[in-house]
């Protein structure tokens, strides 16, 4: 059982928290829009779908899912989610990092990298895992170029691993080590 923590973990401009019931609003419209889910290799997914993929988040007792909040000065609201899934607390390996930012009108201004240091500060300072992997699409150039930016390394490709849109697709694999992270 991965424990969720209590004191959520806070950046400059966002910060990160278990996500709540109340956010399913926002996933259904993040995960029914073309553009964000195409970058995960998914078509969009009708409401129904959403709500029993977000129940699944929130009772998988091998992941911590954080909604990654925008600290405005009006209000605060939620912008997206960072996750580690798959851990194996024997191993210290999280199996899979990911993260998605699904308000477009803040995608490339640093926020999914802010939370992405969050998130991997937290695997490896809080959860003491040794290890997070990852999988990323060849397509998803932005989200390479970020995973090298913040120290991942990439340790192979799964040639032509996923058929999207009528298109072989090679995956990426990419793993850091605690020893590599940099805050």
């Amino acid at each position: 059982m991965v424990t969720k923590m209590s004191l959520a973990p806070k950046g400059v401009r966002v910060y990160l928290r278990p996500i709540l019931e109340s956010d399913i609003e926002d996933f259904c419209v993040w995960f029914s829009d073309d553009e964000v889910v195409h970058f995960l290799g998914m078509k969009p997914l009708p409401r129904d779908k959403v709500e029993a993929m977000f129940n699944q988040l929130m009772n998988d007792s091998n992941g911590v899912y954080f909604g990654i909040i925008k600290k405005d000065e009006e209000k605060e609201r939620i912008i997206g989610y960072v996750f580690l899934a798959h851990i194996s607390k024997s191993h210290r390996v999280a199996r899979e990092f990911g993260i998605v930012i699904g308000d477009k009108d803040l995608w490339r201004h640093g926020y999914g990298s802010e939370a992405a240091r969050l998130m991997l500060k937290y695997g490896f300072k809080s959860l003491k895992l040794h290890r997070i992997e990852l999988l990323v699409l060849d397509f998803n150039e932005r989200a390479l170029h970020m995973y090298r930016k913040l120290g991942f390394v990439e340790e192979g490709v799964q040639r032509e691993a996923r058929l999207i849109d009528g298109e072989w697709h090679n995956v990426t694999i990419m793993s850091m080590l605690e020893q590599e992270f940099k805050m």
